[in-house]
């Protein structure tokens, strides 16, 4: 496995499932690039929880849809393994602390900014702008297998209320892998339907808050804090009619 999937599925604590038996990872060793593990009979399975930060290295292109504009390009990806959980069916029934160096790589991703009007419209109405940028994070990393050949793991994202490269609020969506492997690209051509049905997908939710259907993600670092449901919705329905699409 590459240095990426070693970091999720062979950290020191992790059960590792291998033709159809379970192992027990008792040391990661990136030195020598080995994995000692140990075989064990288990009902738990563990996840990895990791933070990111995200660097604009180069825009390579860029379009407008109405007055909505998306940007896709080089990027650079600072990631940080800093637990995982323990879990029984969907049950957590414990967490442990990782303590692994960062990972650096450089992938593609694509990215797009909030206006401060709809910021306002989103303060004004006493929601949590913040957690409302995550929810679309979250929720745009859901959808994105309905429209591109991966699976969620496969893709990472970072939401900012200001991110250094842009100054203005920005959602970026990354491939997980080093120079990316076109995951993102095809987003890139497909982000009105990709945005239309992560709204659709959160609106026509039948939870009060959030769940695992719509906002919550299950490699959340931040333990999915803050979200925001009503403000991820309203956020998602303003660029929508930015793009002049059909709600």
């Amino acid at each position: 496995m590459d240095r990426t999937q070693a970091y999720r599925e062979a950290h020191r604590g992790a059960v590792l499932l291998h033709q159809g038996q379970t192992y027990i990872v008792q040391d990661l060793n990136l030195k020598n690039f080995v994995v000692q593990v140990k075989k064990r009979e288990i009902d738990y399975y563990t996840e990895a929880m990791r933070i990111a930060d995200i660097k604009i290295l180069e825009e390579v292109e860029k379009k407008e849809i109405g007055n909505f504009l998306v940007s896709f390009g080089d990027v650079e990806v600072n990631e940080q393994y800093i637990k995982y959980k323990i879990k029984k069916y969907d049950k957590v029934i414990g967490t442990e602390k990782l303590n692994l160096p960062p990972l650096n790589f450089k992938t593609m991703g694509l990215w797009f900014s909030v206006p401060e009007d709809i910021k306002k419209k989103i303060k004004d109405e006493n929601l949590d702008f913040n957690g409302g940028l995550h929810g679309i994070e979250h929720a745009m990393i859901g959808i994105m297998p309905f429209h591109v050949m991966c699976d969620r793991w496969d893709i990472g994202g970072v939401s900012t209320p200001n991110h250094p490269d842009t100054m203005k609020p920005t959602v970026f969506i990354y491939d997980g892998f080093e120079g990316g492997i076109g995951l993102t690209e095809k987003a890139f051509e497909l982000i009105a339907e990709i945005v239309k049905m992560s709204y659709e997908l959160v609106r026509d939710c039948r939870c009060e808050d959030g769940c695992p259907a719509c906002i919550y993600s299950p490699k959340c670092g931040n333990e999915n804090k803050p979200l925001d449901k009503r403000g991820t919705i309203l956020i998602l329905k303003e660029l929508l009619a930015m793009m002049r699409v059909k709600k």
